[in-house]
C-alpha cells in the first residue's frame, strides 16, 4: 500500500507478482475475468469470474498461475480501519465463488474510477464500501476456526490447548477446523502474529528485547528463532535492511 494510505484497491500487474507472502493487512482479491491459481497456506485454489480469495492477516498467500486475461483486483485495508469500519473478518471464509456478473461489473467499475478521484477520504470510504459489500458475500466460517481466529489475533501468546479447554473442545477439532479454514495451523498462525506485533512494537520506538517481551514471546532468544522462521532473516538484519528487500520481491 502506498504511504499514509489506509484503504487502497488496485489491479494486478503481472510484472509485479510477489513471491509467497503475509502482511497484517486484510486483503480481498477479486476475478473478474480470466483464471487465477492462488496459494493459500498449503491450499490450493483454482478461481474463475466471480472468484473470491480473502487473506487474514498472517495468512501467507501467493498467486501460483494467471491466463493471459486475467483482471484481478485486490483491495486492501489497513488493521485499524478494518476494525473500525467492518464486520468482524474471521466470520468470512477464505474462498467464494459466486459473485454474479451485476456486481463484478460494480467492482470494476468503481474500482477503476476510484484512480481518478484526488480526494483521499473519499477514495478511502468507497474503497471501505467496496471491502464490505464483497467480504458480505463471503459465507460464514465454522465456528471453532472463527473463534480460534480472533483469539489468535488479539492474544497470540495463548496456547492453543488453553484456548481448546476455555472452547470446550478437544485440541485437535480447535486445529484441524483451523487448518481447514484457513490452509494454514494454529502454531504457525499464532507465531506470525507474534511475530507482526513485534515488527510493530519495534516501528513504535520500543528495543528488540522489550517488543519481544510485549508481543508474547518468553524471551528475545525465542523471538529471535521464530522471526528468523517467519521472515527468513534475523530481527537484527530485518531492521538494518532487510525488511526493504523483503517487502519489495517479486517474482
Amino acid at each position: 500500500m502506498l504511504p499514509g494510505r489506509r484503504a487502497q484497491a488496485w489491479r494486478h500487474q503481472p510484472a509485479y507478482r510477489r513471491p509467497r507472502h503475509f502482511h497484517s493487512e486484510p486483503e480481498l482479491n477479486v476475478v473478474c475475468k480470466g483464471i487465477a491459481v492462488i496459494g493459500l497456506g498449503d491450499r490450493v485454489v483454482r478461481l474463475g469470474p466471480g472468484g473470491v480469495v480473502l487473506f487474514h492477516p498472517g495468512q501467507d498467500h501467493v498467486l501460483l498461475e494467471a491466463s493471459a486475461d486475467l483482471e484481478l483486483w485486490v483491495v486492501a485495508l489497513r488493521p485499524d480501519v478494518a476494525g473500525r469500519a467492518l464486520p468482524p473478518l474471521s466470520r468470512a471464509a477464505s474462498v467464494g465463488e459466486g459473485l454474479s456478473p451485476a456486481v463484478l461489473t460494480t467492482v470494476g467499475d468503481t474500482l477503476g474510477g476510484l484512480a481518478q478521484v484526488g480526494d483521499t477520504t473519499i477514495v478511502e470510504s468507497r474503497t471501505v464500501d467496496m471491502f464490505s459489500m464483497i467480504q458480505s458475500q463471503l459465507s460464514t466460517n465454522h465456528v471453532l476456526s472463527r473463534r480460534g481466529l480472533e483469539e489468535a489475533s488479539a492474544r497470540p501468546d495463548t496456547a492453543g490447548a488453553e484456548l481448546a479447554q476455555h472452547f470446550g473442545v478437544d485440541q485437535s477439532a480447535l486445529s484441524r477446523n483451523f487448518h481447514t479454514a484457513f490452509g494454514v495451523t494454529f502454531v504457525s498462525y499464532r507465531a506470525r502474529q507474534r511475530a507482526m506485533a513485534f515488527v510493530r512494537l519495534v516501528d513504535e520506538g520500543q528495543s528488540l528485547t522489550s517488543a519481544a517481551m510485549a508481543a508474547g514471546f518468553g524471551s528475545y532468544a525465542q523471538c529471535h528463532r521464530v522471526l528468523t522462521k517467519v521472515l527468513g532473516c534475523s530481527p537484527n538484519r530485518y531492521f538494518a535492511g532487510e525488511r526493504t528487500r523483503i517487502d519489495d520481491a517479486t517474482i
